[in-house]
């Protein structure tokens, strides 16, 4: 019943992202190699994310196209959208799941909210929107294979953008 608190604690890596850039602001500097790192961290999380779907996907025409559909739609869309599929994507797995992809997007989080330098209300809004508007995907049923395929297309856009 308690795993619906779950996704909000891995959405909180934000916060957390933003509390670390105020702790340590010498750490954080846009010059010569201070944000690359960060950059790197995020891709690599992703990267984690992308194996770890589709090592649980079987049907491979279903990822092809999705990855596809993700790939179009990685351009538009919010990363954070995706990871919000990704999120439902373990609701409909199983609770282990569940835990290893929330903790990798709390991980996630925590260099995207230290990357941010100016912070409006605004933009807060439409990225904790982006990530739990895919909720609502609980109630209908879509293929499961189309999904792992929407959001790895989706995160491998961000992988691949400079």
């Amino acid at each position: 019943m308690l795993e619906f608190l779950v996704p909000i604690i891995a959405f909180s890596g934000i916060f957390i992202g933003l509390l670390l850039k105020k702790i340590a602001k010498e750490e954080i500097k846009f010059g010569k190699f201070g944000g690359k790192y960060f950059i790197w961290m995020k891709r690599i999380i992703l990267l984690l994310l992308i194996i770890m779907l589709l090592y649980f996907s079987d049907n491979y025409l279903f990822i092809i196209a999705g990855i596809i559909i993700g790939l179009i739609l990685g351009v538009f869309l919010s990363e954070y959208l995706f990871l919000g599929m990704i999120s439902v994507i373990g609701f409909l797995q199983s609770k282990d799941i569940l835990l290893i992809i929330s903790s990798l997007i709390f991980l996630y989080g925590m260099p995207y909210g230290s990357i941010l330098r100016k912070i409006k209300l605004r933009q807060l809004i439409s990225v904790t929107l982006s990530f739990f508007i895919p909720f609502l995907l609980l109630i209908v049923n879509l293929d499961l294979n189309l999904l792992i395929g929407i959001s790895s297309g989706g995160l491998f856009h961000y992988i691949i953008k400079k």
